[in-house]
Order: C-alpha cells, then structure tokens, then sequence
C-alpha cells in the first residue's frame, strides 16, 4: 500500500514541481587503460564505464582532496545480457518521445550502463554529455542535506518554529510553523513565484530590487512570502512550496555563517568533485531551455519571468543550481552511499507525514524528485538498496512527458538488479 502510494503522490508531484575524488573510465577490449571524465562520453555503446575512487587499488594515480574516507560503490550485479535489456528498453522508449531533448543516465553500483543525449542546446548545436542545464527543484536535495547537516550539528532543532529566525517580522502565525513543516511542505505557505510573477506590478518591483543588490531582491522576496501568509493550518495539509524551500535557505545562511552559494560549494560540489556544477546567473555556458509553448529557444533576457529564473537570487535554495549529468550522478552516488546518510539519517529522512522530506519525495528506499523552471525540466531516482541511479536533464520548458519517460526507462532496472540479486 505503501508502495502504491508513494507512486501517486510521484506523479502528482511530477506534474506541478560525498563522494570523494570519482573520475570515470572508460575501459574496453582494445585499451585497458584508464581516461579522464573529459573522454567518458565519447566512449563507444559496448564500453564499459566505471566509477574510480581515489584510493581503489589500481594504477591510477589517486587525488588528494583530503577527504575523511573513500566511498566504495557496490558491484554492478547485473549479466551483460541483462545490461543489454536495460540499455535497449531506455533507447526504445526514448525514441517513442521525438521531441525530447537532454542527456539520460542510468547507473549500477560502479557502472554507469547508458549516457547518452538529445536534441540540441540551441536549434543547432547537438546536446552532449558536458552540457550543461537548470535542474530546477533538485535543487531542494542540497537545501535539505545542509539543513540535516546543521541539524547533527546540534545548530538547530527541526521542531523549532521559524519565528526564531525572522526576528524581524511580527507576523503571529510564524510562532505556530516549524522547521520541519518548511522541510515536510505542510507549513501552509504558498509559491512566491506564482505571486511575483502573477502580478506585473510586483514583478517589476523585484526587478528593480534584483538592479539593486542581491541583499534588496532577497529581502523582496522572503517579504512576499512572510507577507503573502500561509494558506493552510501548519502541519495539517502537504502542498508543494517554493516558499518554504527560499525561508529553509535563508536559515541555512544565518546558522552557518556562509552564503547558501559557498555552503553548497563547500560542503557539496568541491567534496564530491562536481566540477561542472554552478549557479543561476554564472555566466557559464548553460544551453538554452525550448519553450513548446512559444515554439522556439528562449533565452535568459528574453523576457521578464525567464530573465527572473535565470537569477541565482530568485531562484536561491529552490531551484538555483545549474550542472551536467554526470556531475548529479556523483552527488546520487553521495545519497545512495552511506558516507552523508546512515542508515538513521535515512529513517529521519523518510519518516514523513506526506512522503516528502529534506527535499526528498521518499518511499520504499527510494528516493526521487522533478525540478522544471521557465525553459528546463529534470529527473532523478536514487534506490539506496538497489544501488542504482537515473539522471534526466532536459531543455524542455515544463516537459509534460518527463515522468513517464523516467518511470518507463528506471523501473526495468530496478527489477533486473532485484532478480540478479535473490
């Protein structure tokens, strides 16, 4: 039942939105020795790519990235003819789907079984497995681990109520929400997009606000949320909030003493080796994000709510990061390791009213969520008992069909690990 369950509430959510010193090697009969992540991707269908972790007991020269402990991946246990089903389900169901565009990859223990990409970046350029996407909500995962992480740290206490860290507003209901509510999205409060850029007027107040600092367009913005109230008794109902994901990243920057930037960087990206992951409004080379509605490539000063999503600031601990597939398949590899989660982070994670924690649609030891801003639309699954991954990017605005090719091309390869494993 509960299995059931966390599907339905899957799909609902779909429709509205470490580990140390990894390489990859590319090995195959011709050439036993190992290559950097740069030739990863130009690895032929049959070549066997295997995660390597400084320290393994091979002849690669390992990196220095001090690092307490190497996380060792499992053992893919799959047959090559099982590896041929998965790999020859994920290229039929993708070509069910001609509009799509991104980079799939799907991984076992130390194998990653499929990476390839679609489309194109631009109407041109082909997408590769170094592009580069929005992965909108996924962001959540990191907001969620930092607060686990200040949490076991004995910095805060998950049952405290949010009016502890916004001394400055005397709304009363802050006095009645938690943290943990903000972590659950039962706290009752709203989507701060939905309210900015419903509204002209205010949308064009957070612009001028955004020209003037990033302090002034982050005060806007946890302004409008404080202000616009919570819709719902806390604790009573779930309902997906943008809202309280900005407020948890604000808590992260007051008891950390960091920016929420350099506490990812810091304590994710530069741990995990995801050196391709960056921030809304970097400036790198992230592809375009297609808008089937508009029937064209939209850039980020195309118009204002794109030239909004696409500020690191109004995106912030919500939905801000930026980074590659491979680079989310390193942090899947950090959720699906013990090195982050225990196994009693993982009960604190999962024990959830409403399915939904730390940034985490959970159930059934696995681990999901959907992310989609203005021009991207993204997937991930991380099954920490089957030890496989899936990672979808895509530049596609709001890709209605991004769930059910995801379910399509993931659970074959849950099922074909649970069978190789009895």
């Amino acid at each position: 039942m509960k299995k059931i369950l966390s599907l339905i509430i899957a799909a609902a959510l779909l429709s509205s939105a470490v580990l140390s010193g990894c390489d990859f090697i590319v090995k195959n009969d011709s050439d036993k020795n190992t290559s950097s992540a740069a030739d990863a991707s130009s690895a032929d269908d049959g070549d066997e790519v295997e995660f390597h972790f400084s320290g393994s007991n091979d002849d690669t020269p390992a990196k220095d990235h001090s690092l307490p402990k190497v996380i060792e991946p499992t053992t893919c246990p799959l047959s090559d003819s099982s590896i041929q089903f998965v790999t020859s389900n994920a290229d039929k169901i993708i070509a069910q789907y001609p509009d799509f565009s991104g980079t799939v990859l799907m991984s076992s223990g130390n194998r990653i079984l499929y990476e390839k990409s679609f489309g194109t970046t631009d109407g041109k350029t082909p997408n590769c497995d170094d592009t580069i996407y929005q992965i909108g909500s996924v962001t959540k995962q990191f907001t969620g681990t930092a607060i686990l992480q200040l949490e076991k740290k004995g910095l805060l206490n998950v049952n405290d109520t949010i009016d502890k860290y916004f001394t400055e507003y005397d709304a009363e209901y802050l006095k009645t929400v938690t943290v943990s509510q903000l972590l659950q999205m039962t706290a009752g409060f709203g989507d701060y997009m939905q309210t900015i850029e419903g509204n002209e007027e205010i949308l064009n107040e957070y612009m001028k606000a955004a020209k003037e600092s990033d302090d002034s367009a982050k005060k806007f913005i946890v302004s409008a949320i404080i202000n616009d109230g919570i819709y719902t008794d806390p604790g009573t109902v779930y309902s997906y909030s943008n809202s309280s994901y900005y407020l948890l990243g604000i808590i992260i920057e007051q008891l950390s003493g960091m920016s929420y930037r350099e506490y990812l960087q810091t304590n994710f990206f530069d741990y995990a080796d995801m050196k391709d992951t960056y921030f809304a409004g970097d400036g790198k080379d992230i592809c375009k994000g297609y808008s089937p509605a508009q029937e064209k490539y939209i850039s980020d000063k195309e118009d204002k709510f794109r030239e909004a999503e696409g500020d690191y600031i109004y995106l912030f601990s919500a939905g801000s990061v930026v980074s590659t597939a491979e680079d989310v398949l390193r942090w899947m590899r950090v959720v699906t390791s013990d090195e982050l989660f225990t196994a009693q982070d993982r009960k604190t994670v999962e024990h959830a009213t409403w399915l939904y924690n730390y940034g985490w649609n959970t159930g059934d030891n696995l681990w999901h969520h959907s992310g989609r801003t203005y021009a991207y639309s993204s997937q991930v699954y991380a099954d920490y008992k089957t030890d496989t991954q899936l990672v979808i990017l895509t530049n596609i605005s709001f890709y209605e069909d991004l769930g059910e090719i995801s379910y399509k091309i993931y659970y074959p390869l849950v099922d074909e690990v649970k069978k190789a494993k009895k």
